[in-house]
């Protein structure tokens, strides 16, 4: 558990980071676009760690003697913990989305028009186009994309059989099962994410500037 909370302390100083080298780069305020996707997942991160901080220090006053299932009390509190990093990992791919969003709208002699909704997946598909990410890089987006879905629209039960290998950890899916993983999974997915979405807001945004 302690593990946890350093790996979270860490992202959050990288989502910090990353916000001020956006806001640099660009000459904004570190609130301002393409940097203020950062600020949100920088909060989420806060929010998160306060959290864990809190129920670490809650559940280490507890005596385990008192509890008739200590392994049953182990188990759930291991859940509660992943349940807290799966919900920061859905806000912050839900905040990348929504800025996404808004840079491809107003750069559309970069991105073309969309028909219909715009949505992540057809974002980053709409990126290997115009060779702003790579087909690895598409994958793994991907990959994000369907855990995230999975997790808001069907309990994180999966609905085929998938794999994605991620800098420090591998996603396995399997159809009709609940997403497994140990306690820093969704940590480690975070941190691919975190430092994906600087590369991309990087490119979209330097793309159209070179362009003129």
């Amino acid at each position: 558990m302690h593990d946890v909370i350093k790996l979270y302390w860490e992202l959050r100083g990288k989502a910090e980071k990353n916000g001020n080298e956006l806001a640099h780069h660009f000459s904004v305020e570190s609130h301002e676009d393409p940097a203020a996707f950062f600020g949100m997942a920088f909060n989420s991160l806060t929010m998160t760690i306060e959290l864990l901080d809190h129920y670490y220090k809650l559940w280490g006053k507890l005596n385990p003697s008192a509890f008739p299932n200590v392994e049953e009390t182990r188990k759930q509190n291991t859940e509660r913990v992943i349940l807290l990093q799966k919900m920061c990992f859905v806000e912050i791919m839900s905040s990348f989305e929504f800025s996404a969003k808004k840079i491809v709208l107003s750069k559309t002699d970069l991105f073309g028009t969309f028909n219909g909704r715009i949505y992540l997946s057809g974002i980053m598909t709409r990126s290997l186009e115009k060779e702003l990410i790579n087909e690895n890089q598409l994958n793994l987006w991907k990959g994000a994309i369907y855990l995230r879905n999975a997790l808001v629209h069907n309990n994180g039960i999966a609905e085929e059989d998938c794999t994605y290998d991620y800098p420090g950890a591998t996603v396995i899916l399997r159809k009709d099962t609940m997403t497994q993983g140990d306690l820093k999974l969704f940590g480690i997915i975070t941190k691919w994410l975190l430092g994906e979405s600087l590369a991309w807001i990087k490119n979209a945004n330097q793309s159209l500037n070179a362009d003129g």
